[in-house]
């Protein structure tokens, strides 16, 4: 009897500490956004958002983070249906005013430049007025000059925008007089111009970024982690140099 009652409070001492040492799993959503979520396609899913999340799960156990793949356009109504709980690489401008989210705090900045194809009556002040020209973007993404609409009928109406789900396809829809002018994600061009520098010499691009950036973390209220730990978290990558290695393996530095 003594043994069969010491055999019981063990196995219920080892089931409590197990329990004790799972990590909470968070859902994290993504959407495609080079360099952060890129479709590489027998590689799957590869970018920066990927990276940081296995940064994140290697830096600490209390949380485990996965990724959940959405459509741009899907991203509100997924996180309205519980689909995940944290977004990376957000903004809460960019569509989320009326959605309740909590946010952390800038951890990364970046920008948006405009291109055209070089001309010898062209310069800068090219990009100053878009009226009358053809431009290309990302489907569900915001952009500064359009307010921040990303409805699709109210960008071809008012700027006759052509769009795709990509970067790379609207550098290579330019570069074949698709349009007059393409949006592109700054890291995302320098590291295209690396593998084509054959490119460059008929590029103009934007001295001015188009749109800048100021990255935060998007959170459901009420979960774990808070803003607070989310934050914490960041600042120890950072403080640990870990973020910069990142930064750096993206040209995001």
């Amino acid at each position: 009897m003594t043994m069969r009652l010491n055999f019981l409070l063990l196995l219920l001492f080892t089931s409590t500490v197990t329990l004790a040492v799972e990590p909470i799993h968070v859902t994290v959503g993504m959407y495609p956004f080079a360099p952060f979520v890129e479709l590489k396609g027998s590689q799957g899913e590869v970018g920066m958002t990927l990276d940081l999340v296995a940064a994140l799960n290697k830096s600490q156990k209390k949380y485990y983070f996965d990724t959940f793949l959405i459509p741009p356009k899907r991203r509100y109504q997924s996180f309205k249906d519980s689909h995940y709980d944290v977004i990376f690489y957000e903004s809460k401008s960019w569509g989320w005013q009326d959605i309740n989210v909590d946010v952390s705090k800038v951890y990364q900045e970046g920008g948006e430049v405009y291109i055209a194809l070089k001309k010898p009556e062209r310069n800068q002040s090219y990009f100053t007025d878009l009226t009358h020209k053809r431009m290309i973007g990302i489907s569900g993404f915001h952009y500064s000059f359009a307010n921040y609409n990303y409805e699709e009928e109210y960008l071809v109406e008012n700027f006759n925008m052509l769009l795709t789900p990509d970067n790379d396809r609207n550098i290579k829809l330019l570069l074949n007089g698709r349009g007059d002018i393409a949006v592109v994600t700054n890291a995302y061009l320098k590291r295209f111009l690396l593998d084509y520098p054959n490119v460059s010499p008929r590029l103009l691009i934007s001295e001015k970024l188009a749109q800048k950036y100021n990255h935060t973390v998007l959170l459901r209220p009420g979960i774990s982690p808070s803003v607070h730990e989310m934050n914490t978290m960041l600042n120890h990558l950072k403080k640990t140099g870990e973020m910069e290695k990142l930064l750096e393996k993206y040209g995001l530095n």
